[in-house]
């Protein structure tokens, strides 16, 4: 696996890969988990040729959220790297990744910025276009793969690359879990082994939730019952509980293709999930 540091060597690797080679881009902030590995792993499947960049982007991060804390652990995410035989990393000092030229492209906010995490979060949305912007200037993948566990942001990410004209088809892959059900992060580290049980209640609630709306029960009622449950489960606040469409739309209960999506905290840590309806 080849490390580039600089946007200078990283070009000059991706000048050397055979024409007819598709390129694909895994991004992530690091302190890889299985749902990271998976999606390297739908690349490799296929043959492509696999970049992975490492930048935990500050952009994204309010003032009150957790930049300063994030996990780190470079040498290991390298180890796991390694044995994916990942054919590139990519990790970018901040200097040069925010000096690089992006002034061709002219992002305007999207109007899914404005529900769901982007209510609470409003720094997430454009932080997350500005870094994706730069990386898809400097790599010009031919495929990109992002989780569904974010899917708010999965979908953004296909929206604005489509609207600025970049060429890159965007892929999503299925939320991958823990035994117990709970969504695989990077913040799960955070939590203590008795929030951890707490955590673990989500993924039961949203099937639980799930199951009523597929009776035909009336959503929002249903909806305000689970805020509950969830709550006397331990949650210390709930952001959202939402059903929506696959592109974001709000949901009745004759829609297709419905989504529960899911923001909570358990004191400090703020966890997000969703599940098809």
């Amino acid at each position: 696996m080849k490390i580039c540091k600089n946007i200078r060597s990283l070009k000059i690797d991706l000048n050397k890969i055979q024409k007819n080679k598709c390129l694909s881009l895994i991004p992530t902030m690091g302190y890889l988990h299985l749902g990271h590995l998976s999606l390297i792993k739908k690349a490799k499947k296929r043959k492509e040729f696999t970049v992975v960049s490492i930048f935990i982007n500050p952009k994204q991060f309010g003032p009150e959220e957790d930049l300063d804390k994030y996990p780190v652990n470079i040498k290991h995410d390298i180890e796991k790297l390694t044995k994916l035989k990942v054919d590139l990393l990519f990790i970018p000092k901040k200097k040069e990744i925010f000096d690089y030229k992006i002034s061709s492209y002219r992002y305007k906010p999207l109007k899914i910025e404005n529900i769901l995490c982007g209510i609470n979060r409003p720094n997430y949305f454009p932080g997350v276009a500005d870094i994706i912007i730069r990386l898809f200037s400097i790599i010009n993948p031919d495929k990109s793969y992002f989780g569904e566990k974010d899917f708010q942001q999965y979908f953004f990410v296909k929206t604005l690359l489509k609207k600025l004209g970049f060429k890159s088809k965007v892929i999503s892959s299925k939320t991958i879990r823990e035994k117990s059900g709970l969504a695989m992060s990077s913040r799960n580290q955070y939590l203590s082994i008795k929030e951890i049980k707490i955590a673990n209640k989500l993924y039961k609630f949203l099937k639980l939730n799930k199951k009523e709306i597929n009776d035909k029960k009336n959503i929002s009622k249903s909806l305000a019952k689970y805020k509950n449950e969830l709550l006397n489960a331990g949650f210390t606040k709930i952001d959202y509980l939402e059903v929506r469409t696959d592109d974001l739309r709000k949901a009745n209960i004759n829609s297709n293709n419905k989504r529960l999506f899911a923001a909570v905290f358990i004191n400090e840590t703020r966890l997000i999930d969703n599940i098809r309806v």
